[in-house]
């Protein structure tokens, strides 16, 4: 992906890629601010997002759900929330319940001791 980025961007040579971009306008469901993973063309001037159509309702909803599990975790590993953790967990679509997301952030803590850190 790196080599196919450079060369596109060094030659001039327009490639399509898949790419973390800023958000910007890309997805209106998403503020500005946002690292969105979607299509850009990218040539010497640089990357070029592609807007998609509109995201049907139940992919609108899952993509604000899992930028909300990505807030979460930002704000964990920055201020070190246990909290933040644990929030972060259970927001994620593929965890049912509280009790699961706790049981999960206790066995990540217990195999990757740098997560230690988390009060």
């Amino acid at each position: 992906m790196a080599l196919a980025l450079m060369h596109a961007i060094a030659h001039d040579e327009p490639a399509t890629l898949i790419l973390n971009v800023r958000n910007r306008a890309t997805l209106g469901i998403l503020d500005p601010g946002a690292v969105v993973e979607v299509p850009c063309t990218v040539d010497a001037t640089g990357a070029h997002p592609t807007r998609p159509d509109p995201l049907p309702d139940h992919a609108a909803g899952l993509v604000c759900a899992v930028k909300a599990v990505e807030r979460s975790a930002i704000e964990a590993a920055v201020t070190g929330s246990r909290t933040a953790a644990l929030k972060a967990v259970a927001l994620h679509p593929l965890v049912d319940s509280v009790t699961v997301a706790r049981r999960l952030l206790d066995a990540y803590t217990r195999h990757h001791p740098q997560l230690a850190y988390l009060t």
